[in-house]
């Protein structure tokens, strides 16, 4: 199905020029690319993106020098800046599932980019989403990334390996400030899957300061999971933290 997909003529989900598949044109392709690896400075660790002023000699961003996140390696597909945060818009808040397929290729393509070489022992899993977020959109972005990126890997997915310990909470990530962000991640997921997998891939929409990741990772590890991976269809660069 998905190699007669690719040969239908369609128009390119940003720009509209013709294209087939019902995703990217070449053109949109190699901007997203461009964009991507033309930044003025990218942490080698949570790949946070500097996009002006001067550039940096390490490689590491001062937070993961002070305070490292648990997960073992990260993959990001672009950074959330237009034109191509407009597709997370469409996705989420449009609900264009369409998009999902695209997306997960995106996410795939961001690991091929990084060099990974996955361990055959490895599980995909979502990061949940909370109640409220649950009612308003009738399902889970991040899961639906998860589903097709894991068929693309030809990966188990398991949807029930973590929980949210506070799904009526009042507040959304988003609103807080990054301090608070820290903190409520401290104890934001319980373990819910037995016996846990060897390693994990942890899937997520969009990453901010990465503390709903390093919770969630933190959770996995300490119930026995080996390492955690860790992949975000797009990261929030400074420019506008």
């Amino acid at each position: 199905m998905d190699a007669l997909r690719q040969r239908i003529p369609t128009a390119c989900v940003l720009c509209g020029e013709r294209t087939q598949g019902g995703g990217l044109c070449s053109f949109c392709v190699a901007d997203w690319h461009y964009r991507y690896k033309h930044v003025r400075w990218r942490c080698q660790r949570c790949k946070v993106a500097q996009l002006s002023g001067v550039c940096r000699a390490q490689q590491l961003c001062q937070r993961c020098l002070v305070q490292p996140q648990a997960w073992h390696a990260l993959a990001v597909a672009f950074d959330y800046v237009a034109p191509l945060d407009s597709l997370i818009w469409r996705f989420k808040n449009y609900h264009q599932l369409r998009l999902a397929p695209m997306l997960a290729r995106m996410m795939q393509q961001a690991m091929w980019r990084d060099g990974w070489e996955l361990p055959t022992a490895m599980v995909v899993t979502a990061i949940p989403s909370r109640r409220q977020a649950l009612r308003r959109r009738g399902f889970n972005p991040a899961m639906e990334l998860a589903r097709y990126l894991a068929r693309y890997l030809g990966l188990p997915l398991a949807s029930d390996l973590l929980a949210l310990t506070q799904p009526k909470a009042d507040q959304a990530q988003k609103h807080r400030t990054q301090s608070q962000r820290w903190v409520h991640a401290q104890h934001a997921f319980v373990w819910r899957g037995a016996p846990p997998p060897e390693t994990l891939l942890l899937v997520d929409d969009v990453l901010t300061t990465g503390s709903t990741l390093h919770s969630a990772a933190c959770c996995a590890l300490n119930h026995g999971v080996k390492q955690v991976y860790a992949v975000t269809l797009a990261r929030v660069p400074w420019s506008m933290l």
